[in-house]
């Protein structure tokens, strides 16, 4: 008997490994919709959204809720990163821009 085919995946914020193991299937969410990993996968990369799930032998193992993040998959193994909003936002600190995207660019300290 074959072994069983299964994606190898990390998962990984600014400065830890979140998660690293053995999937049979990830679920996310780009801007297309919901969508599903499984081995085998055709190289894909993608920016996800919302929420990331890993399930290994038909379980959830993990579930992880962010504001985006960037997916890539090639040759069975997948790589998450989350946190990119927080590196925009240092790279944007480091360029001296220093205004807030959420405030309003009207609105005066006081």
């Amino acid at each position: 008997m074959a072994d069983k085919k299964v994606l190898q995946v990390k998962v990984r914020d600014t400065q830890n490994v979140l998660f690293e193991g053995e999937a049979d299937r990830i679920n996310s969410f780009n801007e297309i919709g919901p969508f599903d990993i499984y081995p085998m996968h055709a190289n894909f990369i993608s920016i996800i959204q919302n929420k990331l799930t890993i399930y290994h032998n038909k379980e959830k193992v993990k579930e992880l809720t962010f504001e985006q993040a960037i997916m890539k998959v090639k040759k069975d193994v997948a790589h998450i990163y989350l946190g990119i909003e927080i590196l925009y936002v240092e790279e944007e600190l480091a360029k001296g821009n220093t205004s807030n995207p959420s405030s309003s660019p009207n609105k005066t300290s006081e």
